[in-house]
C-alpha cells in the first residue's frame, strides 16, 4: 500500500456551495431523526464538508454492505480492459465442475452482463447457507430467461467474483490493489469471503468514508485519476447508464429510476452506489460532486431514502454555477456544528424516582428467545447498567445518562456504546449501537404496578423480532 496524497478540505464557498446548505442538511438529518454515521461532500475532486457522529471518527472501518457491488463492477470493468473476459462470456462455461448434471437451458444462456444488471435466471438470491455458492446460484431451478427482468440477486454478483477469482489466481481484494485501491489512494479495507475463500461479491467491503468518496470521485472523473486511466475508456458511461426498468423492485431508492451494472439510477441524471441501512455513494455529474453517507436507517423500511430526500432538499440547491462571497458567520456556525456531531439518542430525563426503587434490585424474568432468568439494574449518577442472567453466567449492559458510554452488549456479545434517559417517570428507554456492525438494539423498560416489561427492537439483520419480557414479581 503505497502513501496517499490527502484531499483538499476547503470551505464550501471556495467550491461554490453555500455553508447555509450544509447546515440545513445537518439538521434535516437531526429533524427526520436519522441514525446517521458519517458523510462527506465533495465538488471539483476538494471536499466542502465531512462529518462524523460521535462516536464513530474518521478512521472507523464501516461496513459498506452492497456497495461492494459496485466495487465488483469496477474491478469486472478492470478485466475487461485488460482482455480477460468480455460481457458476452456465458456464465456457466467457467464452472462446468460445478455444474450437477445437465445445465439448464435458461442457466445456460445467462451471461456476465446479465449478472451486472441484476437480470439472472433467478428472481431472488440463490441459497448461501452452504459452502459453495457459485453451485447454489447455478444448479438453483431458474424462473425465467437471462435478461428479461430486473430482481436483486446477490449471489449473481459474487459469481462475478468467483470468475475473476478463477482468471487470475488471487482474490478480487488482491487483484484490484495494485489496479484501483493504490492508484487512487484507497488505504486499509477489509472484505470477508465466503466459504470457500471467494470475497462476498454482492456485501462483506469495510472501509472508511473518505475511500468511499474517492471510489465516487474516480466515477465522477470517467475513471481516471491524477491522469492515469483506472478503468477502460467508456466504462464508467457503460456501467452507470439504465439497463433495466426497476418498477417491479421492492427496494425505494429514489423511486424507480432504473439499475446499471452494479449502480441504481437516482434523480437529477444521477447514480449511486447503495448498500443497506444508508450507506451511499451518489455521483451528480452535473454538479462536479460527490455526496458520501454510512448510518443505519435499518430501524425503519427504505430509511435510506430520507438520507437522499435531504440531499436533494438542502445540498442540491446550495451547490451553485456562480462564485459565492465567504459567508464567514455560516462557515463558523457550519464547523462548530461539524466539531459536535453525535448519535441521535433518545430524548428524556436523567432521573426518576423508579430507579432509586429498583437499583441493585435482582428481576426474575419470564421465559424469552434469550434465555435469560433475570436481570439487575444499577443507576449512578452519569451512567448506569442492566444485568441479565442466564444459569452461571451474566452479561451486564453499561449505558450513559444522555450520553454514550462504550462497553458490550448482552446480545451479541461484541464491542458497543449505549445510551439511556427516562422518557417519563416510569420508562427507561437504552439505545444500543455496535461498532464493529451495522447493528442496533432499543431496549424499552417500563414498570406498572410491580411489573416490568422489556421490549427489545432491533435494527440490523440480527434478531429482527421484537423481544418482550413481562416478570411476576420483583424479588431481591
Amino acid at each position: 500500500m503505497k502513501e496517499r496524497l490527502e484531499l483538499e478540505r476547503v470551505q464550501p464557498e471556495r467550491v461554490r456551495i453555500s455553508s447555509k446548505g450544509i447546515i440545513d442538511f445537518i439538521e434535516a438529518i437531526k429533524e427526520k431523526r436519522i441514525h446517521l454515521h458519517s458523510f462527506a461532500l465533495l465538488r471539483y475532486g476538494k471536499v466542502a464538508a465531512e462529518g462524523y457522529y460521535k462516536p464513530f471518527h474518521e478512521s472507523q472501518l464501516h461496513q459498506a454492505f452492497s456497495v461492494s457491488k459496485s466495487v465488483t463492477s469496477a474491478a469486472i470493468g478492470i478485466a475487461i480492459g485488460e482482455g480477460l473476459l468480455s460481457l458476452e462470456d456465458t456464465v456457466a462455461e467457467y464452472f462446468p465442475e460445478k455444474l450437477s448434471g445437465e445445465v439448464h437451458p435458461y442457466t445456460g444462456m445467462m451471461r456476465i452482463k446479465h449478472l451486472l444488471e441484476m437480470a439472472t435466471v433467478h428472481s431472488k438470491s440463490a441459497n448461501t447457507q452452504t459452502n459453495d455458492w457459485v453451485a447454489s446460484f447455478l444448479n438453483t431451478m431458474p424462473s425465467r430467461p437471462p435478461g428479461t427482468s430486473f430482481a436483486y440477486d446477490t449471489t449473481g454478483t459474487h459469481a462475478l467474483c468467483a470468475i475473476l477469482q478463477k482468471l487470475t489466481g488471487m482474490t478480487v481484494h488482491d487483484y484490484l490493489r495494485t489496479r484501483l485501491f493504490d492508484p487512487i489512494g484507497i488505504g486499509e479495507i477489509e472484505w470477508e469471503s465466503c466459504p470457500m475463500g471467494i470475497n462476498k461479491g454482492g456485501s462483506g467491503i469495510k472501509c472508511t468514508t473518505e475511500d468511499m468518496a474517492r471510489f465516487g470521485q474516480l466515477y465522477l472523473q470517467k475513471g481516471v485519476w491524477e491522469g492515469r486511466i483506472i478503468l477502460p475508456e467508456g466504462w464508467v458511461e457503460l456501467s452507470t447508464s439504465k439497463h433495466k426498468d426497476t418498477n417491479n423492485t421492492r427496494i425505494l431508492l429514489d423511486g424507480t429510476q432504473g439499475y446499471g451494472y452494479q449502480f441504481w439510477r437516482t434523480r437529477y441524471d444521477s447514480y449511486c452506489a447503495f448498500g443497506a441501512g444508508g450507506q451511499l455513494i451518489v455521483v451528480i455529474p452535473h454538479k462536479e460532486a460527490v455526496f458520501v453517507s454510512t448510518a443505519n436507517t435499518m430501524n425503519y423500511r427504505d430509511g435510506q431514502q430520507q438520507i437522499l430526500d435531504s440531499l436533494w432538499e438542502t445540498l442540491y440547491p446550495a451547490m451553485n454555477s456562480e462564485t459565492l462571497p465567504e459567508e464567514g458567520n455560516s462557515y463558523v456556525e457550519l464547523q462548530e456544528q461539524l466539531n459536535h456531531l453525535s448519535l441521535i439518542m433518545p430524548v428524556g430525563d436523567k432521573c426518576s424516582p423508579v430507579a432509586a426503587q429498583l437499583h441493585g434490585k435482582r428481576i426474575s424474568l419470564d421465559k424469552n428467545q434469550f434465555e435469560f432468568d433475570a436481570c439487575e439494574f444499577h443507576f449512578h449518577e452519569s451512567s448506569g447498567s442492566l444485568t441479565f442472567y442466564r444459569e452461571e453466567n451474566q452479561s451486564e449492559l453499561v449505558f450513559g445518562i444522555m450520553e454514550w458510554r462504550s462497553g458490550s452488549d448482552p446480545f451479541l456479545g461484541i464491542s458497543s456504546f449505549s445510551t439511556g434517559c427516562w422518557v417519563d417517570e416510569k420508562t427507561l428507554v437504552i439505545q444500543t449501537t455496535m461498532f464493529e456492525m451495522t447493528q442496533e438494539f432499543t431496549l424499552t423498560c417500563g414498570w406498572e404496578q410491580g411489573l416490568l416489561s422489556i421490549q427489545i427492537v432491533p435494527a440490523g439483520f440480527y434478531f429482527n423480532d421484537q423481544v418482550e419480557y413481562i416478570n411476576e414479581q420483583i424479588t431481591r
